[in-house]
């Protein structure tokens, strides 16, 4: 399951809960589209914590999503769990992916002091309250 949403300014707000299936990813892409259409160019935050290890195709799906998205994302954070399998596949997917303005983090505060730089104020408050909610 997923959700992609634009609560405040160009804040991408992203939640994987598993399980996540191929399709997940497709209607997640086509969601994406849609926002960088009406967006242009947003930072996002993903709250990948109720996720779990991806299957291969899953995996591979998510890196193509995330190759894709090049251009179209200022800066990106990626919210796990400290320690898991799940994490390091994560890291290694975003690490193939190529971008250096694309990373995971396990506490929110620094997640907050990387998105930090690239944020107004009102998009700071909302990823505070992004943070904060339960899924």
């Amino acid at each position: 399951m997923f959700s992609a949403e634009v609560k405040a300014g160009r804040l991408l707000e992203i939640r994987l809960i598993a399980p996540v299936v191929p399709e997940d990813i497709d209607q997640m892409q086509e969601r994406l589209n849609q926002l960088f259409d009406e967006h242009g160019e947003v930072v996002l935050v993903a709250d990948y914590t109720r996720a779990t290890v991806f299957s291969q195709d899953v995996a591979t799906r998510l890196l193509d999503m995330f190759k894709r998205a090049r251009g179209r994302v200022a800066r990106s954070a990626v919210l796990l769990k400290p320690g898991a399998v799940f994490s390091l596949q994560i890291e290694r997917l975003i690490a193939q992916a190529g971008n250096p303005m694309r990373r995971c983090f396990h506490e929110p505060f620094e997640l907050k002091a990387f998105l930090g730089a690239a944020m107004s104020r009102e998009e700071h408050l909302r990823l505070v309250q992004f943070l904060a909610e339960e899924p």
